[in-house]
């Protein structure tokens, strides 16, 4: 069966080989969710599910450094509205995860090109439930059987968990169930 992880067990879950304090560069302006700052600043980068990379304080700062790079962006896009997204995560296919200035989660799809707002695909999520959607991910992972195949049930149950965490997440899905 399949579980919402409380946030509490994800956290005892991430930070039980927690590694030394590694904080972003006093530099750092964005406004990060509280959640977010302690845990990727106690962590070393990890593969929390197939679609969901968490990447630590270190890694992330450098991709923002990477994508800060206006030529990744659409045309109209000034450092100002740049500096509106974070990325903090990836699914190691070239898609990325980001949240904005107001905690919003989105998706990138690699295959869109350029970034920009209309490019990332909101799915109703914080933080938090982004989370914990990672963890339910990581529950379907290990229900993929030998032809990489899931049941039927699984998938329904599956999809009604995704509507727990966000009414509108399966919706706006990104991968095939």
């Amino acid at each position: 069966m399949l579980k919402i992880k409380s946030i509490q067990d994800i956290q005892n879950d991430l930070l039980i080989n927690k590694k030394g304090i590694r904080n972003f560069p006093k530099s750092t302006s964005f406004p990060f969710d509280a959640l977010y700052l302690d845990i990727v600043t106690q962590i070393k980068t990890v593969e929390i599910s197939s679609e969901c990379i968490l990447l630590d304080s270190v890694h992330s700062y450098n991709e923002n450094k990477e994508f800060a790079d206006t030529e990744y962006w659409k045309d109209n896009y000034d450092q100002n509205e740049i500096n509106k997204f974070w990325f903090f995560g990836q699914n190691g296919q070239g898609d990325l995860w980001l949240f904005d200035i107001n905690k919003k989660v989105y998706f990138y799809d690699h295959e869109k090109e350029q970034m920009c707002k209309e490019n990332f695909i909101d799915l109703d999520l914080n933080f938090k439930r982004w989370m914990q959607f990672s963890y339910l991910n990581k529950q379907l992972d290990e229900y993929y059987d030998v032809e990489n195949e899931i049941s039927q049930e699984i998938k329904i149950e599956y999809k009604t968990k995704l509507k727990e965490i966000s009414k509108s997440l399966l919706d706006n899905y990104p991968f095939e169930i």
